[in-house]
C-alpha cells in the first residue's frame, strides 16, 4: 500500500520494557491446548496444559516444539540471565534420542521484533537428552545423569555476556518440591563466540530425531516432554507486560442497517469448556453486560448480535472471560455510521504468507490512514504458515485436531491486524488457501467428486465441519446472508450486502458455487495442468461450455436485487476474492517458459458467467475490489465493447511466494497519449475485454 504520509511506529522490542523476573503459575485445574497468555507454542496442537504442567509430543511436520516467552527476552547489551526449568522426558530410549531444555537468543527476520522470532528462526540451545547427556553449545558433558533421574529432573541455566563472548553454564540437579536438590552434573563452555551478540527470545524446546505422524483422530496423545516450572532472572532479560497474546485474540465486527455482528476469537480452552465471553457496553460512565457466548469447541470463536443499534455515536465495548482467578478482557469501539462524510476509505488487503510476519510496517500504515472499512479479500493464510505442516479432516473426529492446526495458522492474520480491527468494521472473505485448497472449484458445497481431484473435478477436501469451522472464524460477523440456505453436505453461505457509510458493499463468494476445469478441458488434447492452458492455438471460446457456473444462479439473483436498490445508499461496490477476468500473462516468474495463456482459477472463466457477473456490477454503477492474484491490477471491463463496464482494483497481496506478471507481447490499443504498452485496450486469455 502507498501513503502520502508515513508514520512508522513499530512496537519495538527495547520500547516500555523493564528489567524483571518471571516465575511459571501453569494452573493445576485445568487440562486444555492453550498453554497461556504469556507463552506461543509451536505447533499449539502438539502441546497442552495439563494440571500445572506444561506438555509437548511431537509430531512429523510439526516443526520446531517450542514455547517462548512472549513477556520476557534478552535485550543487546551485555549482562548475565538464568534460566530453570523442572521437566520430565518420558520413555528415554537409546535408539530414538529425545532432547529437551532452553532455546535462547532465537532471532528471526526481525530480531529486535519479538514475533518475528516466533518460528523460522534461530537460537542457541542448553538441555539434556535420553542418554542423560548435557550440552551447551559447543559442548557435551562426558559423564551422564542416571536415567531415573530423568522422569524429574532441575536444569538450572547461566549465562554471561561480555563483548563477543558467552560463558555458559547448565547444572542439573535432583527436582524438589521447593527448588534444586541434589547436584547431578554440570558442564560449562567459559567462552562460546558470538559475532552478532546475543538477544531476541527465549523458550523451551523439547525434540525426537525419529518422529511419527499423529492421527488426525487421535486423542490423550501421551506427552514427551513435560515443563512443570520455569523461572527467569538477570541483568540481561528485559520484560514488556503488554505483549500477551490470550485468552481474548481479538475481534471482528460489521455494523449495517442498525444491526451490530461481532466475532471474538478465543484461545482453545478444551473441549470441556463451559466458561461463557461476555459482551459489554460503556454506558454512562459503566460497563453494561449486554449479552453471553459459548465458545464454539472447534472454532474456539464467541458470537454476538445486536439489533436496533443507534448508529449516530460511537461506543466502547469490552469482552470479557474468566481464565482462572483472572477476568481477562479485550476492548475496542464501535464507530458510528460515517453518513456525514464526503468520502469513504476502505483498506483492501489480501494473500498472507508468514514471512512478513507480524506485517507492522503495513498495519501501522494502515492505522496511520484511519480507513472506515478494513476488507480481506482471501489468503488470510497459507497452508505453509508457523512453519509446520497442515492436518487433514476427512472424518468428523479428525475436525478437532486439524482445527486446531488451522486456527493457530489464522492466528498470524489476527495478531498482525487486531488493532486496526478492533476499532472499525472489518470485511473478511476466504479464498482457496484459507481452506488448504491451492485452488477451489467449490461445485456448489460438494465433496470431491469419487474418483476425481480436487484440482481437476474441483469440491471441497476438507470435512464438512472443517469448513464450517473456518467459515465460523472468518465469516460469521458479516451481516445475514441474503438467503442463508447452506449448499451442498449442510455448507453455510455468507453473500451479502453490507451498508456503510451510505456505500452498499455486496460481499461475493467466488469459489463456492465454481464448475471444475475438468468440465470445460478436453483430458485427450490437453497437456499439463488442467487449469492452465498454455496452447496458443486453442480457441478459449471451447472453455465456455454450456451450464458451468461461477457465481451460481443464487448470487446473480441477489446481485439483480441488490443493483437495484439504492435504499440508504450513494455508492456501491462489489467485494469478492478475485477480479472477473484473466490480467496475468506469466505464472511463477518472467520467463518465457511461465507464459500462460489463460488460468481456469481466474474469474475470467467461464466467460458467460464473468460477462453476467460484469454485466450485473455494471447495472449497480458498482466498482468492483478484489484480491487473490498478487499482482496489483486496475482494469475497465467490456462485454459488447471495450471499456463499455465498471471498473476493478485488484490490491498486491501481503506476503506472496508465487509472483504473476502482466507483460503482454503487443502493446495495448487506443492508449491515453505517454502510457505505457502494457496499458490500453486487451483481450485476455478468455477474449474477455479489458
Amino acid at each position: 500500500m502507498f501513503f502520502l504520509k508515513l508514520t512508522l511506529a513499530i512496537a519495538c522490542l527495547f520500547s516500555a520494557i523493564q528489567a524483571a523476573d518471571f516465575k511459571s503459575n501453569f494452573s493445576k485445574d485445568v487440562s486444555r491446548p492453550w498453554v497461556g497468555k504469556e507463552y506461543w507454542t509451536t505447533p499449539m496442537m502438539n502441546w497442552r496444559l495439563n494440571e500445572g504442567e506444561a506438555e509437548v509430543f511431537f509430531s512429523k511436520g510439526g516443526g520446531a516444539h517450542d514455547m517462548h516467552h512472549l513477556t520476557h527476552y534478552l535485550k543487546p547489551e551485555e549482562g548475565s540471565f538464568t534460566q530453570k526449568v523442572r521437566l520430565s522426558l518420558e520413555d528415554s530410549s537409546e535408539n530414538n534420542l529425545k532432547k529437551a531444555g532452553f532455546k535462547f537468543g532465537i532471532v528471526g527476520a526481525i530480531p529486535e521484533e519479538l514475533r518475528s522470532n516466533l518460528f523460522l528462526s534461530k537460537g542457541l540451545m542448553a538441555g539434556v537428552d535420553s542418554k542423560g547427556q548435557l550440552f551447551v553449545p559447543g559442548m557435551v558433558s562426558k559423564k551422564s545423569i542416571e536415567l531415573s533421574h530423568l522422569n524429574d529432573l532441575l536444569l538450572v541455566l547461566k549465562v554471561t555476556h561480555k563483548g563477543q563472548a558467552l560463558s555458559i553454564q547448565l547444572s542439573a540437579y535432583e527436582a524438589g518440591s521447593d527448588g534444586a536438590g541434589k547436584s547431578l552434573l554440570s558442564v560449562k563452555n567459559k567462552a562460546f563466540k558470538v559475532n552478532k551478540g546475543l538477544l531476541g527470545n527465549l523458550a523451551l524446546f523439547g525434540s525426537q530425531e525419529k518422529l511419527m505422524d499423529i492421527p488426525a483422530s487421535a486423542t490423550n496423545v501421551k506427552a514427551e516432554v513435560s515443563f512443570k516450572s520455569w523461572e527467569l532472572s538477570g541483568d540481561k532479560i528485559v520484560s514488556d507486560d503488554s505483549n500477551t497474546f490470550g485468552p481474548l485474540l481479538w475481534s471482528q465486527y460489521t455494523l449495517s442497517k442498525h444491526v451490530v455482528k461481532m466475532t471474538v476469537l478465543v484461545a482453545p480452552m478444551g473441549l470441556d469448556y463451559q466458561g461463557e465471553a461476555h459482551l459489554e457496553l460503556l454506558k454512562n460512565g459503566k460497563w453494561v453486560t449486554q449479552q453471553s457466548s459459548k465458545i464454539h469447541p472447534f472454532s474456539s470463536t464467541a458470537e454476538f448480535r445486536l439489533e436496533n443499534w443507534d448508529d449516530t455515536v460511537s461506543v466502547p465495548y469490552r469482552v470479557v472471560l474468566q481464565d482462572g482467578i483472572t477476568m481477562e478482557e479485550w476492548s475496542g469501539t464501535i464507530r458510528k455510521n460515517p453518513e456525514d462524510k464526503n468520502t469513504i476509505t476502505l483498506a483492501s488487503l489480501s494473500c498472507m504468507k508468514d514471512k512478513a510476519f507480524p506485517n507492522h510496517y503495513i498495519e501501522q500504515n494502515v492505522l496511520a490512514q484511519d480507513p472506515d472499512v478494513l476488507f480481506f479479500a482471501g489468503d488470510q493464510l497459507y497452508e505453509g504458515n508457523g512453519g509446520f505442516s497442515i492436518v487433514r479432516a476427512y472424518e468428523l473426529d479428525e475436525v478437532y485436531r486439524a482445527s486446531l492446526n488451522y486456527l493457530q495458522k489464522y492466528w498470524f492474520f489476527g495478531w498482525s491486524f487486531r488493532e486496526a480491527m478492533r476499532d472499525r468494521p472489518s470485511i473478511i472473505i476466504p479464498d482457496d488457501h484459507d481452506v488448504f485448497h491451492p485452488n477451489l472449484w467449490g461445485l456448489g458445497g460438494a465433496p470431491v467428486p469419487e474418483g476425481g481431484s480436487k484440482d481437476a473435478e474441483g469440491g471441497y477436501v476438507m470435512h464438512p465441519e472443517w469448513v464450517r469451522m473456518v467459515e465460523r472464524t472468518q465469516v460469521s460477523h458479516l451481516p445475514d446472508a441474503f438467503d442463508p440456505t447452506p449448499v451442498l453436505q449442510d455448507i453455510g453461505v455468507y453473500y451479502t450486502d453490507f451498508n456503510y457509510g451510505e456505500v452498499s458493499f455486496a460481499v461475493l463468494e467466488d469459489r463456492k458455487f465454481k464448475s471444475g476445469p475438468a468440465e470445460a478441458v478436453d483430458r485427450n488434447t490437453h497437456q499439463g495442468r488442467v487449469d492452465h492452458v498454455r496452447d496458443a492455438n486453442l480457441d478459449p471460446k471451447t472453455l465456455d461450455k454450456p451450464g458451468l457456473e461461477l457465481l451460481g444462479k443464487r448470487q446473480e439473483a441477489f446481485l439483480g436485487e441488490w443493483a437495484g436498490d439504492y435504499e440508504g445508499a450513494k455508492m456501491k461496490a462489489i467485494l469478492s476474492q478475485s477480479p472477473f477476468c484473466a490480467v496475468a500473462t506469466h505464472h511463477g516468474g518472467g520467463e518465457e517458459k511461465n507464459v500462460l495463456i489463460a488460468d481456469l482459477d481466474s474469474n475470467g472463466w467461464p466467460q458467460s458467467g464473468r460477462n453476467k457477473a460484469v454485466d450485473l456490477a455494471r447495472k449497480a454503477h458498482a466498482i468492483m475490489i478484489h484480491g487473490d492474484q498478487h499482482l496489483a491490477t486496475l482494469v475497465q471491463h467490456g462485454v459488447d465493447e471495450w471499456n463499455d463496464a465498471g471498473f476493478s482494483f485488484a490490491g498486491a497481496g501481503i506476503c506472496n511466494g508465487y509472483p504473476r506478471l502482466w507483460a503482454p507481447k503487443e502493446p495495448g490499443k487506443n492508449r491515453r497519449p505517454g502510457m505505457p504498452d502494457y496499458t490500453g485496450e486487451f483481450l485476455d486469455g478468455f477474449h474477455n475485454k479489458v
